[in-house]
């Protein structure tokens, strides 16, 4: 014989139940507890938009020009530049127009590795320059 007393169901008399019914008896049971983990998750998403609407509103600020204390450029100033030597990078070599004004400015044959710039104008602006100068 069965130790159970007849209003008390067995493990085998006792009908499945459906998800959705155990979910409610799960809630009924802890209903405090979940409406206390609800609040709080509700609360912490409140505080993380609010933060991250007070960053939005500190990153549109105007930001400072660094360029605006600086003292201002001074224009370039056109000077003339001296003929000279200049080097060059390995495997390059000078014009034959350049060994020959070399020639005729020190009498010399111009070095294996360098070529030689005539004299020039630089810097200014464009209208400061006459027009052989800016073609040259």
């Amino acid at each position: 014989m069965n130790a159970s007393t007849p209003s008390e169901p067995t493990l085998e008399d006792r009908e499945a139940t459906s998800f959705a019914e155990t979910a409610k008896n799960l809630f009924k049971t802890h209903k405090p507890k979940i409406l206390a983990v609800g609040a709080v998750g509700l609360a912490v998403v409140g505080v993380v938009a609010s933060l991250a609407e007070g960053q939005d509103a500190k990153d549109s600020e105007p930001v400072p020009d660094p360029v605006a204390g600086r003292q201002p450029r001074r224009p370039p100033v056109l000077h003339e530049v001296a003929e000279h030597l200049v080097k060059l990078a390995v495997g390059r070599q000078a014009s034959e127009a350049a060994k020959a004004a070399y020639k005729d400015a020190t009498g010399e044959d111009l070095p294996a590795d360098h070529t030689w710039r005539r004299r020039s104008s630089r810097g200014g602006s464009s209208e400061a320059r006459t027009p052989m100068q800016a073609s040259a």
